[in-house]
């Protein structure tokens, strides 16, 4: 009897599916052009080249075939539209939720209703607690924020004499930590190095979870081992919802079981959240308005619920807050979705972006001095806080233009029709077609950025500063974090994160890479992940602000 592996089950999956899509694909995009032809032949070779080697040699061949218009590639989800033109952008803003979803547009890649459940799209009250009471309290919560950036920098690099390495979780990139009493670099090759993910990880769930925004006065903390692997076992387990669409839809929900963990993770997630939202159920059934909730994300969650006329279940919460575990540990919204078929969660966005940074600094020296006096100066009149960090306009530009250049997706602004639409420029399509905007070719188009494929750190730089576009700011010409109402809810949030871990990088250390050149990227479908083999030395420094 032959013993079928899990990963061949997806793989003729995968090519039953595109078989599928192409026999029964939509006709009514037949007027839509094709880079990849309308055979078969060409509709199973693009899919799979798709999947292989990534999607930015087609999408930009297709922008450069059809200039300022649409055109479709083959996925393993049948037909997607690019669309190339400014006016795209500007139409997909303007629309309304009941023309096209985005949500719809994710939950058609990573499968959510068979890993998340299904109330996560059918009510994703969610994403507005991220939009707006997530984003009001990042200044509140700033000191605490960074406090936490410099202990998790202290415990990745510690000031100390010779070699000192701490084994951490991540497995995209090695970035070694020596010292010695020379002050001059050493590095060696070593499986357990640090890793930049490690800090963001530290950073998200001590500044998020520690300091009281999701629950830490009920004994649900950062420091809580089993609690932190779930929120990160989240991050891998509903990326991997993506190979669910594989499958016929019929057997999806029974594929989620086979190649996901997530019913365990929402099972612990769930045993965890069940007294905290007990206990406060009961303490608003006695004490009415006179409850002093605590101010994070649970009661947060819980209020919106109600306002939508949700039941409060710590069933439900778990999905959501796995949701929102997934989006801070592996999204750059802003930094969103790569899987950027829309402003959601991109597999490695936060990491992408912190790790392209850290490169290009390593590679410009002179703009890592501009910058490093730059937060001296600020830091030196504010202090550490909000209003600082708005004043940092180098270290601003610098990450908008690696965004620009190195972000973690091909595409952007991903939307699922609700209904026919009609563009400006009068082309038409049909409900449930997939758009998405061509956002690595665009972003590399010389109309709109000059010289294009040169790293300009200050390339957004203006003598006027209000006039300066920011890096969590889109604009017509720039959507890593999408555009309009839906763009990345959390793109601040990340913004402030990257802007904090890197002002306080150049202040306190010195750091180089091996190689004069930026580190080869690995290309999958729509996803851009950044190199696992490069390797940056630190060395701690004397900065002359406080850090």
């Amino acid at each position: 009897m032959v013993d079928f592996t899990t990963t061949q089950l997806i793989m003729a999956a995968g090519l039953i599916a595109i078989f599928s899509r192409f026999l029964f694909k939509n006709r009514d995009l037949d007027h839509i052009p094709s880079v990849a032809g309308s055979n078969m032949a060409f509709y199973l070779f693009s899919s799979i080249e798709h999947i292989i080697f990534g999607s930015t040699r087609v999408l930009r061949k297709g922008y450069k075939q059809y200039p300022n218009q649409a055109f479709k590639i083959p996925t393993f989800d049948g037909w997607l539209v690019i669309l190339n033109g400014t006016h795209h952008v500007e139409d997909i803003r303007r629309a309304s939720e009941a023309q096209m979803s985005a949500i719809c547009s994710l939950d058609a890649y990573f499968r959510y209703r068979h890993t998340l459940g299904c109330p996560l799209l059918d009510n994703p009250f969610h994403v507005d607690v991220i939009r707006k009471d997530f984003t009001r309290n990042i200044e509140h919560r700033y000191e605490e924020i960074y406090e936490e950036v410099v202990n998790a920098y202290k415990e990745l690099i510690p000031d100390t004499q010779g070699v000192h390495f701490e084994q951490l979780l991540s497995k995209y990139i090695h970035l070694l930590v020596p010292y010695n009493r020379l002050g001059t670099f050493e590095g060696i090759r070593s499986p357990d190095s640090s890793c930049l993910s490690d800090i963001l990880s530290i950073l998200r769930w001590r500044a998020i979870i520690h300091s009281n925004i999701l629950g830490s006065r009920l004994d649900i903390t950062g420091d809580s081992p089993e609690f932190r692997q779930i929120c990160l076992g989240a991050a891998s387990e509903v990326f991997k919802g993506r190979l669910v669409r594989f499958f016929p839809t019929p057997l999806q929900g029974h594929a989620s079981r086979l190649v996901t963990n997530m019913r365990a993770l929402r099972s612990k997630m769930d045993q965890f959240l069940r007294p905290v939202v007990d206990l406060r159920l009961e303490q608003q059934k006695v004490l009415g308005s006179d409850w002093q909730k605590p101010n994070d994300l649970i009661s947060w969650f819980m209020d919106a619920a109600l306002a939508t006329g949700q039941d409060i279940s710590a069933t439900d919460l778990s999905s959501r807050i796995l949701f929102t575990s997934f989006a801070a540990i592996v999204t750059t919204a802003a930094v969103s979705s790569s899987v950027r078929w829309s402003e959601g969660p991109s597999p490695n966005s936060h990491l992408q972006a912190a790790t392209a940074a850290l490169y290009q600094l390593c590679l410009n020296p002179r703009g890592v001095e501009a910058i490093r006096e730059e937060v001296e100066k600020v830091i030196s009149e504010e202090g550490w806080n909000k209003a600082a960090l708005g004043r940092m306009y180098y270290l601003d530009s610098f990450l908008r233009e690696t965004q620009r250049m190195h972000s973690a997706g091909t595409l952007s602004m991903g939307r699922t029709l609700l209904e026919d639409f009609m563009f400006s420029d009068g082309v038409t399509l049909p409900k449930g077609t997939k758009i998405a905007v061509n956002l690595d070719a665009r972003h590399y188009d010389e109309k709109l950025y000059p010289d294009p494929d040169r790293f300009d750190g200050f390339r957004h730089v203006r003598l006027d500063s209000d006039s300066q576009p920011l890096a969590a700011t889109p604009t017509l010409e720039y959507h890593t974090f999408g555009h309009g109402r839906e763009a990345c809810p959390g793109r601040f949030f990340a913004i402030t994160q990257l802007k904090t871990m890197l002002a306080h990088l150049v202040l306190n250390y010195d750091f180089r890479m091996e190689g004069n050149t930026y580190p080869p990227t690995w290309k999958t479908e729509v996803n851009v992940i950044p190199s696992m083999f490069a390797q940056v030395l630190f060395r701690r420094r004397r900065a002359k602000s406080k850090a």
